[in-house]
């Protein structure tokens, strides 16, 4: 019996040698995807969908017996904020049609994707740009040749404005603290001994390059709430205030840290 993945291949070159010359080596305008039939309207979105994504260079199930899922992911692109990337992760999901002796062993198919954003600071923006509406920052040629792999810094985000106001919020929590105008409160103990206050371990992990995630927290209207994890093994809860429609904080107002036990 064929795997789902082995269909899957099959399907994909299927799609491609049978598309149109034109459709194939053309970009299309709306009129002309919108004029498509059913059959070729298929074809040539899921042609779409393989041509944005990175090749699979291994299947593996890590630590498990049985695969549950195997990982794609985008080329990088540019958003509407310039010098902030993005890439997205796609997770395509298997489960065994039946049981076997061994996990291993038994047959898989697919049933369903996972997908998640993921960002990159070339250079932290203030402002989305004036050229936003119209997508010329997704071809920003900045971003076209950032690495996709982990060894370039890629955090996750809901999307790109918590991502950059995120980014935004951590820069002016960070410079408080090394300015001695703010505080971490509260003040859990810290694991670390060279790291002996609850600041020195916010000023060691607060790097934009160290960011794991970014997202939101509850928060009045007036109030930014933003949790930044960092490096695998600190999460700052940062508050503050920014004037309305603008993504700098014009003022931080507290900061919590935790740090993380990691057993090995």
């Amino acid at each position: 019996m064929r795997s789902g993945w082995a269909w899957m291949l099959v399907g994909a070159a299927t799609v491609v040698l049978a598309l149109s010359p034109a459709l194939a080596q053309e970009a299309a305008t709306t009129h002309d995807l919108k004029a498509l039939a059913p059959k070729d309207a298929n074809r040539t979105v899921q042609r779409d969908l393989l041509s944005v994504l990175e090749p699979v260079k291994k299947i593996d199930s890590g630590m498990l017996r049985q695969l549950r899922g195997v990982g794609f992911t985008t080329k990088a692109f540019g958003t509407e904020f310039d010098g902030l990337c993005r890439r997205d992760t796609l997770t395509l999901r298997y489960a065994a049609t039946e049981t076997a002796g061994k996990p291993e062993d038994a047959p898989l198919r697919p049933y369903g994707v996972e997908a998640q954003a993921w960002f990159h600071v070339v250079r932290l923006p203030r402002e989305a740009s004036s050229d936003a509406r119209w997508g010329e920052g997704i071809w920003q040629a900045k971003c076209a040749s950032v690495r996709t792999s982990e060894e370039t810094d890629w955090f996750a985000a809901k999307d790109s404005r918590t991502a950059v106001q995120g980014a935004l919020m951590l820069e002016a929590a960070v410079e408080a603290v090394r300015s001695g105008r703010l505080k971490a409160e509260p003040c859990p103990g810290i694991f670390d001994p060279k790291k002996s206050t609850c600041e020195a371990a916010i000023l060691a992990e607060g790097g934009i390059s160290k960011i794991d995630s970014v997202e939101t927290c509850s928060s009045d209207a007036r109030n930014l709430c933003y949790v930044v994890d960092l490096a695998s093994s600190t999460k700052l809860t940062i508050r503050g205030q920014a004037p309305e429609g603008s993504l700098v904080p014009s003022t931080i107002t507290s900061i919590a840290v935790e740090q993380y036990i990691i057993v090995t």
